[in-house]
């Protein structure tokens, strides 16, 4: 299943708590970084979707 934008933000601010807890190793650090990454390329593409979207309704 297609996760929302909505869900990816959630999940993305998960992984910056993961991130900033003080018990995170330096290796899951870099990993969940790294997936971080992932996440906020995946919400650009979904907002550029949108943007089109938008943009093609309001020209039609």
């Amino acid at each position: 299943m297609k996760k929302t934008y909505e869900d990816l933000i959630h999940e993305l601010k998960e992984t910056i708590k993961k991130i900033e807890d003080d018990s995170t190793g330096l290796e899951e650090s870099i990993a969940l970084y790294e997936k971080g990454e992932e996440l906020v390329r995946e919400c650009e593409r979904l907002l550029d979707e949108a943007e089109v979207r938008v943009t093609t309704l309001t020209q039609g």
